[in-house]
């Protein structure tokens, strides 16, 4: 696969830099508490602009998918069939996601995830993936 290589902005950084070290960072809410995915300024629970980066777990669930025939990109060019996912990590947040050595037949709507972080390139580039747990 020839998969797109983020470009990190300001807001994103933290979350980049975390995949690169293995870690999943996610920006949370110091007022209430919530969590903010996909990372912004603001809290999408209050509205407050206190927010935090902080390491989650990576376990997930399995929320709902789709099979992609069709490159959705023609960066995934090669990668049919797809296998696009919204997962609910274990904190309470989903994510938009792909998962990586699931047969589409194997896929369930609540099956146990774990991540996976595959490497792009030889600078480091990362991004999260989830596999069967």
């Amino acid at each position: 696969m020839n998969a797109l290589i983020p470009r990190p902005t300001d807001i994103t950084r933290p979350f980049w830099e975390g995949l690169r070290e293995r870690r999943i960072m996610i920006p949370r809410c110091q007022a209430c508490g919530g969590w903010v995915f996909y990372p912004r300024r603001h809290c999408t629970h209050c509205a407050a602009q206190d927010l935090a980066w902080t390491e989650v777990s990576g376990r997930a669930t399995l929320c709902t998918f789709t099979i992609a025939r069709v490159p959705t990109l023609p960066g995934f060019a090669g990668a049919e069939p797809q296998n696009l996912a919204v997962v609910t990590f274990n904190e309470g947040f989903n994510m938009n996601t792909a998962l990586t050595g699931v047969a589409p037949d194997a896929m369930r709507i609540g099956m146990s995830l774990r991540p996976v972080f595959d490497v792009l390139d030889a600078a480091g580039h990362t991004r999260l993936l989830f596999t069967a747990d």
